[in-house]
């Protein structure tokens, strides 16, 4: 039962202002019954990457973010709409956040096990306060709130005593908003971790674990969770899965969901029944192993070398013993390094007339060592992918543009005819509406009607002049050869150049155009049949078990010209990065990335790096070239370069699955990407696919595009790279090919 005091709900005569539209009522709206997220509750962050948590990244730090699950039980009133939105919260004074997070958010819900279940994404941190409601056509049925709660680091404690209450000192947090918490699992709830710690059999003592969570706070800056299980006096041999307590690990971890990582601080009792270093090995193994399956993952586990019991016995070579079984376990077996609490000695060991554990000394070194353990832990690099997890919602990698009924984020570059009083941007497909149009950068948004109208032709908008952005003129294009931002030169006009400017030039002159189409036409031919195709992919993608992507092409797939190789607003990586992140997301398996692809390479290059490549093992290939290969005319060679590749790859790897990626069209105005070679290398591909070889047809999709765009709408450099939605246009073709439409 939640509590009266954390979980409140509000029934006045209101009006409320949600998505574009205010909603009023004056019937007093019913109280909703909120059984998750529960208050104090902290979930484990996903998405963390270390080296883009720093302030000065462009677009903020990157702290992860957390999938909040939603649940209540179901009122007794008709609604059409579920909607939530979150709040920061520091001990019950609530305060919203600036611009997006305070806003009401539609969120899709089922109904499962009597209650309204649905998911909301929020960034890590906290403490957040959560708000619900439901709304039947323009009134407020039923609402409610919950908090505090946060999406944070949360560790799952066992072992014996010295990870339990069996201290000399009650330790409190001191975190002055009281973001470090236990989870007890007698009561199932939440609440400050204050000593004694809310542990089954855990004794009344005082525990290291405030303090590790204190540490924590200032440098992770989220909130820190425990749920300890831990019970003094037990051996190894009660924690296998015949013995008494793995059902209580088992459940916590259960109940818990996603966690960070297993600490396990045990070892004295097998000092005392003398267990060899083979039986504590296996013992651990089995334990591990065992969890795992019940959990349905695979969690890290710590271990700490904590075998010193100097006021209870004086066994040094059974100690020795234990201590080698551990670092077999780290160095052989996939186990992590703990803190060695062992180096502790006389004045942090409780004497005779205390509890004989650690004394309030020995708490606060112990702690400090968890402290440096955990630290170190938590921010060892993780893929660049990871940093894209957060995004992924508002990106719609899953939703591609040939064929949806919303169009999101569209791109257009503003361009303005010489001497006209308006400037234009053009859509891939007509418009039924218009949703939101903004700078890519994120800094401008536009109102229509006051910046801009869709004209009768449903593909143009047309923006009043002057605008914070400053379009592009017609003069500009086609620059005197050697001019500045330019590169050479305009097919049939020697002359001139093109204009040519890689980096944030082209982003910082986008628009990015949201739009319902008025109608979704036929989806490009991106393969023969992408049901039937890539099974072993898949198949592996289903299983959890993860997959190994190596990726061989040229520019565009090492990322160019998106925002995140140019430090700029949204710091959104290439195609690669997208893909990867999307499947790990999808799938939640781990995803491997392993990208050899240099600027300026051609198919030639990718043959004679192959080995190099396969070294990794990859399960799944992807062959990107093209762009470099067009303007030598020779679509024959291409396809049999590329069969060398296919032919080596299969040889070296025989389970290996391919996509050979169908490069976007280059700028058509350049002598270097002649139109016509497009279609007929993409051919070649085309010639080579089957069921374990598919094709992600990007020149079809540009060639669709473009019907109604023009060539710098999708690009990132004027000439051959894509901006950031042409890298997204990359990642749906891809994942169109790997992600079965639910």
């Amino acid at each position: 039962m939640l509590s009266k005091s954390m979980v409140r709900f509000f029934c006045s005569c209101l009006i409320i202002g949600t998505l574009g539209q205010a909603l009023g009522h004056c019937q007093v709206p019913t109280e909703l019954e909120l059984n998750s997220p529960r208050p104090f509750e902290v979930i484990q962050r996903r998405g963390f990457v270390p080296k883009s948590s720093h302030l000065n990244r462009a677009g903020g730090a990157t702290r992860g973010f957390g999938d909040v699950r939603v649940s209540m039980i179901p009122p007794k009133v008709q609604f059409t709409q579920l909607q939530v939105r979150y709040l920061d919260w520091n001990l019950g004074e609530a305060r919203e956040f600036p611009l997006d997070a305070s806003r009401w958010q539609s969120m899709e819900a089922i109904q499962l096990d009597g209650k309204v279940q649905g998911t909301i994404r929020l960034p890590a941190g906290g403490w957040y306060r959560l708000e619900v409601r439901l709304v039947d056509r323009d009134s407020v049925v039923a609402q409610g709130q919950v908090g505090p709660f946060g999406i944070g680091e949360l560790f799952l404690v066992a072992g014996q005593s010295y990870a339990t209450n069996s201290n000399d000192q009650h330790m409190r947090v001191e975190d002055s908003s009281g973001r470090v918490v236990a989870y007890d699992s007698t009561q199932k709830s939440w609440r400050i971790a204050h000593d004694p710690q809310p542990i089954s059999n855990g004794g009344d003592g005082g525990s290291i674990w405030p303090i590790v969570g204190d540490l924590l706070i200032p440098v992770a800056q989220v909130p820190i969770g425990f749920a300890n299980v831990a019970v003094g006096g037990t051996s190894s041999t009660q924690w296998l899965p015949e013995g008494s307590l793995f059902p209580r690990l088992i459940e916590a971890g259960k109940e818990l969901g996603d966690f960070r990582a297993v600490l396990w601080q045990q070892g004295e009792s097998d000092v005392i029944e003398k267990a060899t270093s083979e039986a504590y090995r296996d013992r651990m193994i089995r334990i591990r192993d065992t969890a795992a399956s019940a959990w349905g993952k695979s969690p890290d586990w710590l271990l700490a070398k904590s075998t010193l019991h100097p006021t209870v016995y004086n066994e040094p070579l059974n100690e020795h013993r234990i201590r080698v079984a551990i670092d077999e376990l780290i160095s052989s077996h996939g186990f992590e390094t703990g803190p060695d609490t062992d180096i502790l000695g006389n004045e942090n060991r409780g004497g005779m007339g205390t509890r004989r554990h650690f004394s309030e000394k020995g708490q606060r070194h112990a702690a400090l060592m968890w402290f440096a353990t955990l630290w170190n832990y938590v921010n060892r690099e993780r893929p660049n992918h990871e940093a894209v997890l957060a995004s992924l919602p508002s990106l719609h990698l899953l939703e591609p543009a040939w064929n949806s009924s919303v169009i999101y984020r569209e791109s257009s570059i503003l361009m303005q005819e010489e001497d006209a009083e308006y400037a234009t941007a053009r859509l891939a497909f007509p418009a039924a509406e218009i949703i939101e149009v903004q700078s890519a950068d994120g800094r401008h948004r536009f109102q229509s009607g006051k910046d801009f109208s869709l004209l009768d032709d449903k593909l143009t908008l047309m923006f009043r002049l002057p605008t914070v952005i400053e379009p592009l003129r017609s003069s500009q294009l086609f620059p005197p050869k050697d001019s500045p931002n330019s590169y050479r030169h305009r097919k049939d006009h020697p002359e001139q150049n093109l204009l040519y400017a890689p980096g944030r030039w082209f982003h910082d002159r986008d628009l990015e155009i949201t739009y319902r189409r008025v109608s979704v036409g036929a989806t490009p031919n991106l393969s023969e049949d992408s049901k039937n195709l890539l099974q072993k992919t898949k198949t592996l993608l289903r299983s959890g078990k993860g997959l190994k992507i190596a990726v061989s092409g040229d520019s565009i797939s090492t990322g160019l010209d998106a925002s995140g190789t140019t430090q700029a607003f949204p710091n959104q990586p290439g195609y690669p990065d997208l893909v990867a992140a999307q499947l790990q997301d999808s799938n939640r398996c781990a995803i491997s990335l392993v990208n050899r692809s240099v600027a300026g390479w051609s198919v030639a290059n990718g043959v004679a790096d192959l080995a190099a490549l396969l070294a990794s093992k990859p399960d799944l290939l992807i062959v990107a070239y093209g762009m470099n290969d067009v303007g030598r005319k020779d679509p024959v060679w291409y396809g049999q370069q590329t069969k060398l590749i296919l032919d080596q790859a299969k040889a070296s790897c025989p389970e290996i699955e391919i996509i050979l990626v169908a490069t976007m069209l280059g700028n058509s105005e350049w002598i270097h990407t002649p139109r016509e070679m497009f279609s007929l290398y993409r051919d070649q591909l085309r010639e080579l696919s089957g069921p374990d070889v598919a094709l992600a047809d990007l020149t079809n999709v540009w060639t669709k595009l473009l019907i109604h765009k023009h060539d710098l709408d999708l690009t990132g450099n004027g000439l051959n790279h894509p901006n950031d939605f042409g890298h997204r246009l990359y990642a749906q073709a891809i994942l169109q090919l790997l992600v079965e439409p639910k």
